[in-house]
């Protein structure tokens, strides 16, 4: 089945854009086009753009994709340890990104309890307005401290 550039944008959640930009950069392979001149997504360019949306979605440059990209083309099965590397990097990436998101989610599930506490208590001084100082000051002892890395 082939896709038009409108059905790819639409089925990937991507603009006609990006999926012109990807092409202009080199991440996708020569897309053929109908007798008008319009592209034509074949089924294995779609899971292509796909894998592509995924790396840019997790953050990976432009740069490290065509470089993935070059090697795959140009070198195929030569450059699989050489591919492999480049997604293991990318891998530690996401998985400290997501570390980190963890941790911040924790504080702000914290400060959000603080003002549910505040919200429900039946003490007039527990919905006190405080001062930036004075609500860091009350958190940070919630939180027993913070740790900067």
């Amino acid at each position: 089945m082939n896709y038009s550039t409108g059905e790819v944008s639409k089925k990937l959640g991507i603009s006609k854009d990006a999926l012109r930009y990807y092409e202009k950069e080199g991440l996708l392979p020569a897309i053929k086009r109908d007798l008008s001149g319009h592209r034509t997504f074949s089924e294995s360019d779609v899971e292509w753009i796909f894998l592509i949306k995924c790396l840019r979605d997790t953050d990976m440059p432009i740069f490290k994709i065509k470089k993935y990209v070059s090697l795959l083309i140009n070198s195929c099965g030569e450059s699989i340890s050489q591919r492999r590397e480049i997604l293991l990097e990318h891998e530690a990436y996401i998985k400290e990104k997501i570390a980190t998101y963890q941790s911040l989610s924790q504080l702000i599930e914290k400060k959000i309890d603080y003002f549910n506490e505040s919200l429900s208590s039946n003490d007039p001084d527990s919905i006190k307005c405080m001062d930036y100082a004075t609500e860091w000051e009350h958190f940070r002892a919630t939180l027993g401290g913070i740790k900067y890395d």
